[in-house]
């Protein structure tokens, strides 16, 4: 690969791609196509980056047979994902969009904050379960980042068991309350404004100390888009607009790098974490996953046999415990750990191929197209519930904003891991959403009654019954 330009089919995945975002029109509202965005940026940074950009970087004993081979599969995922996206409208008719829009106001105002401090109770209960059942303090399992104490049971026995997971998305709960608050356009009192911006602060801080890059993206948009919007009211120069981007940006990757180095030491040791910090070994781990899905093209099917769908169980059926499944298949992952040598019980931790990477592993190609295809359809059912959302709506912004990082997450894979790890995240906002749209209904109800006792249509016109 030294000195070597760069390759013809990454390349051509690369234009089809930037000619698919151009389509999109991305000028006219983001969030109409956000889900896709998630996508064609995951794809190029997690496949395409790479061989075009740095293709030293790769895998240096990857033949060139399997190079083209990778090649293909990018560009069969991105024609697959295009079809299955466009698609979507021709199987299922897309419903209007809502016009309303909810004030922050009086009842409506308390009964979020009621959410707020039920889903803080809900997260730090699990907190508290799970130090209980490994024999540690609270702080040492907030702290632990990936690491391992002395003293701590091992594989913990909680007494939520799988309520756990769906329990610690209360902080993700009080996370979206607290970002409708403080860029609405209603007046908070000041202990108000400050709680909210704490919560916002510690879901991003628990994010980094949670030790893993893609639950510290889900946790850093919410701050950081709280900070862009109301910072947006405010009139700045374009130059400082984009200076404070560049600063997001470059704390991003600070902190991404500085995780990366210091996660899943026996203790942490904070003071001489930077010396483990090697920016360009961090990236690579992160971001190369071409070469893990070349792994996957070179042992299938010569010296493992295709799946054949049989991936799609531990996504279908992932919240089904192993206690009362104890054949559930494992994740499409733990064949790259095999291919390493490592095994399920002794493996340092789970190996992303991809999308592509997994589609391949099922059918060949063909796999490539028809994973490509489900994740267009599931991409155009969330941008269509976008849609739905008034724009004014700050919860549309804050769906947004996980949803584009699910679709770039699950486009890195493994694609049961990711999937449910975005779930986590996004069930209750998507739950807070339904109850919001509950709201609008009521209040909007009482409203048209009002009207109407008085013979009067809203905007003014005299209303007769027939």
């Amino acid at each position: 690969m030294n000195g070597q330009p760069p390759m013809l089919l990454p390349a051509l995945a690369a234009l089809l791609s930037v000619t698919a975002l151009w389509a999109i029109k991305l000028g006219r509202d983001p969030l109409h196509s956000i889900a896709r965005l998630g996508f064609h940026v995951g794809l190029f940074a997690y496949f395409i980056a790479m061989p075009l950009i740095y293709p030293e970087r790769i895998e240096p004993g990857i033949t060139e047979s399997v190079h083209r081979t990778v090649g293909w599969m990018l560009v069969i995922t991105l024609v697959g994902f295009e079809t299955g996206y466009h698609s979507k409208n021709l199987l299922w008719r897309r419903s209007q969009a809502m016009q309303s829009r909810l004030e922050l106001e009086g009842r409506n105002r308390r009964i979020l904050g009621a959410l707020l401090c039920a889903g803080l109770f809900a997260w730090f209960m699990t907190a508290v379960d799970y130090s209980i059942a490994a024999r540690v303090s609270v702080w040492d399992i907030l702290f632990s980042m990936r690491g391992r104490f002395d003293g701590a049971t091992l594989s913990p026995l909680t007494q939520l068991g799988q309520w756990s997971y769906l329990l610690a998305g209360g902080l993700y709960l009080a996370t979206a309350v607290s970002f409708l608050f403080v860029t609405s356009r209603s007046r908070l009192a000041l202990p108000m404004t400050m709680a909210c911006w704490a919560i916002l602060l510690l879901c991003a801080t628990l994010g980094f100390l949670s030790g893993s890059r893609a639950l510290f993206l889900y946790c850093f948009a919410p701050l950081a888009l709280a900070v862009w919007v109301v910072l947006s009211k405010i009139q700045f120069s374009k130059a400082l607009r984009v200076a404070l981007v560049v600063l997001a940006a470059s704390v991003l990757v600070a902190t991404w790098t500085f995780m990366s180095a210091i996660r899943a030491g026996d203790t942490p040791d904070y003071e001489t974490a930077w010396e483990n910090v090697k920016p360009v070994e961090t990236a690579r781990g992160a971001f190369d996953i071409y070469s893990s899905s070349a792994q996957i093209v070179e042992y299938f099917p010569d010296q493992i046999d295709y799946e054949y769908g049989r991936s799609l169980i531990p996504l279908a059926l992932g919240w089904v415990p192993r206690s009362v499944w104890h054949d559930k298949p494992y994740p499409f992952s733990i064949y790259a750990n095999v291919i390493r040598g490592e095994t399920l019980e002794d493996r340092q931790a789970s190996i992303a191929v991809g999308l592509p990477g997994e589609g391949y592993g099922n059918f060949g190609l063909v796999g490539a197209l028809i994973w490509g295809a489900l994740m267009g359809l599931a991409c155009r059912f969330a941008d269509d519930y976008l849609r739905k959302l008034h724009h004014e709506d700050s919860l549309r912004l804050y769906l947004g904003a996980t949803i584009c990082i699910w679709a770039a997450m699950i486009v890195r894979g493994g694609v049961p891991e990711m999937f449910y790890m975005g779930l986590q995240v996004s069930l209750f906002p998507l739950m807070l959403a339904a109850v919001l749209r509950t709201m609008r209904r009521r209040s909007h109800g009482f409203a048209r009654k009002i009207w109407s006792s008085a013979g009067l249509r809203p905007g003014g016109a005299v209303y007769h019954e027939n």
